[in-house]
């Protein structure tokens, strides 16, 4: 059944894009019609601004973009956030130096960059794949003693994220994180955490940016696959999930699309929208 839809929030990785990490021309197409009927579609992404992909700015007539798990919602033409909420820089400094003492390879976004301390840069190899490890050296900015610069230069963050390889040791950082006051834990992939400030989302997000657009929340719409999809899948009006999502996030959505490597997306806009 068409719905009133508005605005549509689209996650990227396993969603927007396919499993070689593309966009068809299909689904470009698609994206681009809603854009010219007057509705606005946005990434809807746990990345920073530095790391949205080109494929998806380019589409004629993207404006905004949701990023760092709704921690950061960017107007593209000024470059600048209509939209924030960030953990205070003194406490982020004290999580960053007990996660970089534990093994796990941590990073903060930040100002839509993507800061990892340098002794980690060096060996990001043990913790990410030869397919991803080319994405991660071009987008991650080392910094010496990278707790102390984020105190020294009053960085308040938007979001960390960590890769793991010792999955017990996964399980205990995120029940010790998720006892730890004033923030949120979240999962994208199963050896993933990230961590935002507990009153953000990817919900929160798109909803900030709906009142802001004038948008009822009614005829908001999101496509996603992964848990860190499920706030924003609560909040909006209607919700989508891939068909490469996982059974129970399925269950939560109102409809279910075709998977990312069918063009999903498009099918769910032309099904539901157009």
């Amino acid at each position: 059944m068409k719905q009133n839809i508005k605005l549509i929030a689209l996650d990227l990785d396993g969603t927007t894009f396919t499993t070689e990490k593309t966009i068809t021309s299909k689904t470009k197409s698609v994206i681009e019609t809603a854009i010219r009927q007057g509705i606005h579609v946005l990434p809807a992404t746990g990345r920073q601004v530095e790391g949205l992909p080109d494929a998806f700015l380019e589409i004629p007539g993207v404006r905004y973009a949701l990023t760092s798990n709704g921690a950061s919602v960017v107007d593209l033409q000024t470059k600048k956030p209509v939209f924030s909420d960030l953990i205070p820089y003194e406490e982020a400094s004290k999580i960053l130096s007990y996660l970089q003492s534990q093994d796990t390879l941590v990073d903060i976004y930040q100002n839509g960059t993507c800061y990892i301390d340098a002794s980690l840069y060096s060996i990001m190899g043990q913790y990410v794949d030869d397919f991803h490890l080319p994405y991660f050296h071009a987008t991650r900015n080392p910094i010496e003693d990278l707790p102390q610069y984020i105190l020294d230069h009053k960085l308040n963050v938007e979001k960390y994220h960590m890769l793991f390889q010792d999955m017990e040791l996964h399980s205990h950082i995120r029940k010790t994180l998720e006892a730890t006051s004033g923030i949120a834990v979240t999962t994208a992939i199963s050896n993933n955490l990230e961590v935002n400030a507990a009153t953000t989302n990817k919900g929160v997000g798109v909803l900030a940016l709906a009142d802001i657009l004038g948008i009822d929340h009614n005829q908001t719409m999101v496509i996603g696959d992964s848990y860190n999809d499920v706030d924003m899948m609560k909040a909006a009006g209607f919700s989508v999930a891939m068909g490469n999502a996982p059974d129970d996030i399925k269950s939560i959505c109102d409809a279910v699309t075709k998977t990312n490597d069918e063009d999903g997306v498009a099918y769910a806009i032309e099904t539901f929208v157009l």
